[in-house]
């Protein structure tokens, strides 16, 4: 009877102890950043109650970024400016550019210059034998095709605004990726330090269980079995370090910097649970997405270069001056200046049907382009209904690791205490231990799945 009422003072001693060090814990863990560090934790007895929201997040990322830490928004920032596909897409845009620029030139008077020297060795009457030249200069400018010179032009800038939608689409699906790149490092960062944390739990049990063995308390088997899942969670370890430089060479590739550059990530916010308003993210995407708006402006596009395909039937009138100079010619026959002021004009009128097939050629590519128009508004919708449905899972996929993940924690301190105090089984810890890996795992890939998701419905929406 003595023997187990000082057992049992000695459990309610430990069990305050538990407490106690809990307590320090988490409030460690609430002051230290999620994250790797290089300075070392420092190790508890036993594994203490922690609600894991309050190790890896905080409440919201900050604005703008400082010397030693990359937040989302100046990676987001830096891609903007750096990323290779966005450079590439604002070349093309710069390029359509000076082309509307070009175009608008041909509205200017167009000015000609054509010279001739020859040595004429026949001798006739209008041109004796001997050196003679020939200069013309003109300088007309164009009158009746003022009007197809604007229809070139609307269409080539119609062009550039494609251009610069393809552009919009660019970045919005390099922020779409950037983000994800960036919430997937950040979650391996919390996994690595789960990870870790597994080790310190395993050193510790391993610990224990040798002092037991040495008193013949525990099996040289149950050491070893230790042993076995602490070289498995050390693993785990090396598999999740790899992980980690691997993705942020990728996040550092979608930045246009090198590789090697090292980051120091910001915590992530938690979760949002606010509802989604449908009707209005329809609305909003119809609007935003640069998909609908290359479709609409591609369908303009054609309905331009059908009307300026058309308007070659207008005859060329220009109004200008042209002047000749004949020196070496029988200027009693040819003047040897000749300046000729007035009205110009020429005209193709028969074209065997070319500008009406090509201007039905481009009335059925308007029309195709009017039904891709149609289908890129209802992908769109459509898109967008499948990234919503995949938000609402993964928020759902994150409640339900969140609960699983902190049962798991607690049944781990339960088996730990349960095996140093009593005669509980060795299995139980390390089915325990393996159940929290199991669940850490599950909960930062709901995580995971949650932020991808919310990236990809941004993009959906089209949201600045």
């Amino acid at each position: 009877m003595s023997l187990s009422l000082a057992r049992l003072v000695r459990a309610s001693l430990s069990s305050c102890l538990l407490w106690s060090v809990g307590a320090s814990a988490l409030a460690y863990d609430q002051a230290t950043p999620a994250g790797i560090t290089n300075s070392p934790k420092p190790i508890p007895d036993q594994l203490s109650p922690v609600s894991i929201d309050q190790k890896y997040f905080q409440t919201n990322i900050p604005s703008d970024s400082n010397p030693s830490s990359l937040t989302l928004k100046g990676a987001i920032s830096t891609a903007v400016v750096q990323n290779r596909g966005v450079k590439e897409a604002q070349l093309q845009v710069n390029r359509l550019n000076w082309d509307c620029l070009a175009a608008e030139t041909t509205r200017l008077p167009r000015v000609q210059v054509l010279s001739y020297l020859a040595d004429q060795t026949i001798n006739t009457l209008l041109i004796p034998s001997r050196t003679n030249a020939f200069f013309m200069t003109s300088a007309l400018f164009p009158i009746t095709q003022q009007y197809r010179i604007g229809l070139e032009v609307g269409a080539l800038r119609l062009g550039k605004e494609i251009a610069a939608q393809k552009l919009r689409q660019q970045l919005d699906e390099t922020k779409a990726k950037v983000k994800a790149a960036y919430y997937k490092l950040v979650l391996e960062q919390s996994l690595l330090s789960d990870i870790q944390d597994s080790i310190r739990y395993l050193n510790e049990l391993q610990i224990t269980v040798n002092e037991q063995v040495k008193r013949g308390d525990s099996l040289k088997v149950e050491s070893m079995q230790v042993q076995a899942r602490l070289a498995k969670a050390q693993l785990e370890e090396l598999k999740a370090k790899n992980a980690f430089e691997v993705d942020r060479e990728k996040l550092n590739l979608l930045l246009g910097r090198p590789l090697k550059t090292s980051v120091n990530l910001e915590a992530m916010p938690a979760p949002s649970e606010s509802e989604i308003n449908v009707e209005k993210a329809e609305i909003e995407a119809l609007a935003m997405r640069p998909e609908i708006r290359q479709a609409d402006a591609r369908v303009k596009q054609l309905k331009l270069e059908k009307r300026a395909l058309l308007s070659d039937y207008i005859p060329n009138v220009s109004a200008g001056v042209v002047y000749i100079y004949l020196p070496g010619f029988n200027n009693a026959v040819v003047p040897k200046n000749i300046l000729a002021p007035g009205l110009f004009m020429n005209w193709q009128g028969f074209d065997w049907g070319r500008k009406a097939m090509a201007a039905k050629a481009k009335s059925k590519a308007a029309q195709a382009a009017s039904l891709t128009a149609e289908n890129a508004r209802e992908e769109v919708l459509i898109d967008l209904h499948t990234q919503m449905n995949k938000l609402t899972e993964a928020r759902q996929f994150v409640s339900t690791s969140q609960l699983a993940r902190a049962a798991a924690r607690e049944e781990l301190r339960v088996s730990i205490n349960r095996y140093k105090y009593t005669a509980a089984k060795l299995a139980d810890v390390l089915q325990a231990q393996s159940s929290l890996a199991d669940a850490n795992n599950s909960y930062h890939q709901a995580l995971l799945s949650f932020w991808e998701a919310n990236a990809e419905f941004e993009r959906a929406v089209g949201a600045e």
